[in-house]
């Protein structure tokens, strides 16, 4: 388990990367609001960690699948559980904290809801039949 974990980790940090320069570029240097751009950084993150995912952290328990549509809206389903930390941190200490850039409290709410997201898709997702 410890070894699915890190490799969902390092999967889940490639896509924090990708949501960070995103979120980064979108909300710091484009002035959009942060709430509908970590929601379609999400989708394009979520996206890519689903494929690495399939891929190579739950690669035995997706042995003989294909990628499809229908696990990808599976794990972005259970995901949202996540999302929904992620946007409740954000929100929450932009409210209440000064920061340089949104950025900084984005990549927090990723970091909090990460547990929950190796959860739902070890035991959900990625489960072995």
């Amino acid at each position: 388990m410890f070894k699915k974990f890190l490799k969902f980790g390092i999967t889940g940090g490639l896509g924090t990367v990708t949501n960070l320069v995103l979120f980064f570029i979108f909300a710091d240097k484009m002035n959009m609001p942060p709430t509908p751009v970590s929601m379609a950084c999400f989708i394009i993150a979520g996206t890519q960690n689903y494929l690495i995912n399939h891929l190579w952290t739950f690669k035995a328990q997706s042995r003989g699948t294909s990628p499809s549509f229908t696990l990808w809206g599976k794990f972005m389903a259970s995901s949202l559980c996540g999302l929904a930390i992620n946007i409740a941190v954000l929100n929450l200490l932009l409210y209440f904290l000064t920061w340089p850039y949104a950025t900084i409290p984005q990549a927090l709410g990723i970091l909090a809801g990460m547990g929950v997201n190796f959860l739902f898709s070890n035991f959900f997702v990625f489960r072995k039949r």
